[in-house]
Formats: structure tokens, C-alpha cells, sequence
């Protein structure tokens, strides 16, 4: 700015200015080639075969060098490794496995039903005395008040059995999967096997 004289307070105005020429002018310049390749193939002067031919590898190579190559994941692993030992000879031990985590998970929903049950039972019991009372010794807030506490207990209870279930089946998928491997493994080094000496960590 100073050394063209210029004030200082149009040097925003100037870059913008300048910033807006340079864009027409190179979107200019970009029609005009784009013109003069496309009257090329009109007139012959470029094979157009060829030049989609450029292209194409161009593209190609610029793809190929800027995208990631994609990994598989562990999920898929486990999937190609369990899809191996479930059509050989292990696979009677697989599915007596996944029979043992079933049976294990069925107990304890059937723990938590029965504490379940025996909870609203509890609970009908108290709210029927409350109810014989309702109208003599205790009111309406006071059914509110035992109705509310019973319905906490009930979401307490169930909270607690969903995460030990959870907590359990997480266990289970852990270990079942590290043991998939670990067969897989040892069926490819028969002399290195350590599963005769595997337990389930789930069984007590």
C-alpha cells in the first residue's frame, strides 16, 4: 500500500477485489482450455479413445494413492475362523460350548423371574393391608406413597438383574471367542494344544 500511495482504509476492499479477479480469470482460463480439448476431439486432432484412456488412469492412480486400504476387521476374523472349525471336525465341541453358555444364561433368567415374582407377591400382600386401611387409618397419599416405592423396588431389581446379565453374556462372548481362536490354532499345531486344560471362567 505505501508504495503505491494507496490509504490504507480501501485494502480490504482492494483484496476482495483482487481475490474475486483471480477467481473469474482462472475460471476463465479453465473454459477456455476446456473449449480448445473439446474442439481438438471434434476435429479429430485428439483420439478420444486415448484421451479416455489417460483419464482413467489418472483417476485411477489418484485414487489408489489418496484412499486407505481397508483392513479387515476382528469381527470378520472370528467370523472366517469360526466358519472353518464349525465345518470340521471340532464342531461337536463348538456346539456343546454355545449349549453350555445357554444353559447358564437360561439359570439365571430363571434366578431373576423367580426373585421377580416373589418381589410382586411381597408387594400385593402389603398393598392389599393398605387398602383394607384406606379410608380409616390411611388415605389416598398414602396408597400413592407405597404404589411409587413398590414400583422403585420393581426397577431397582430388574436394573440390577439386566446388568448381571449383560455383565455375564459380555463374559461369555469374550471368552468364547478367545477360545475359538485358541481351537483354531491348536487344530493347526496339534503339538502346541493347551485346551484339554481350558475351563469355561463362567462355570463355578
Amino acid at each position: 500500500m505505501l508504495l503505491h500511495s494507496l490509504p490504507c482504509f480501501i485494502e480490504k476492499d482492494l483484496k476482495e477485489a483482487l481475490t474475486q479477479f483471480i477467481e473469474e480469470e482462472s475460471l476463465s482460463d479453465y473454459d477456455r482450455d476446456a473449449e480448445a480439448s473439446l474442439a481438438a476431439v471434434k476435429s479429430g486432432e485428439v483420439d478420444l479413445h486415448q484421451l479416455a484412456s489417460t483419464w482413467a488412469k489418472a483417476y485411477a492412480e489418484t485414487t489408489l494413492e489418496h484412499a486407505r486400504p481397508e483392513e479387515p476387521s476382528w469381527d470378520e476374523d472370528f467370523a472366517d475362523v469360526y466358519h472353518d472349525l464349525i465345518h470340521s471336525p471340532a464342531s461337536e465341541t463348538l456346539l456343546n460350548l454355545e449349549h453350555n453358555y445357554f444353559v447358564s444364561i437360561s439359570e439365571l433368567i430363571g434366578e431373576r423371574d423367580v426373585e421377580l415374582k416373589k418381589l410382586r407377591e411381597r408387594q400385593g400382600i402389603e398393598m392389599e393391608k393398605v387398602m383394607q386401611e384406606l379410608g380409616k387409618s390411611l388415605t389416598d397419599q398414602d396408597v400413592n406413597s407405597l404404589a411409587a416405592q413398590h414400583f422403585e423396588s420393581q426397577q431397582d431389581l430388574e436394573n440390577k438383574w439386566s446388568n448381571e446379565l449383560k455383565q455375564s453374556t459380555a463374559i461369555q462372548k469374550q471368552e468364547y471367542q478367545e477360545w475359538v481362536i485358541k481351537l483354531h490354532q491348536d487344530l493347526k499345531n496339534p503339538n502346541n494344544s493347551s485346551l484339554r486344560f481350558w475351563k469355561p471362567k463362567w462355570r463355578k
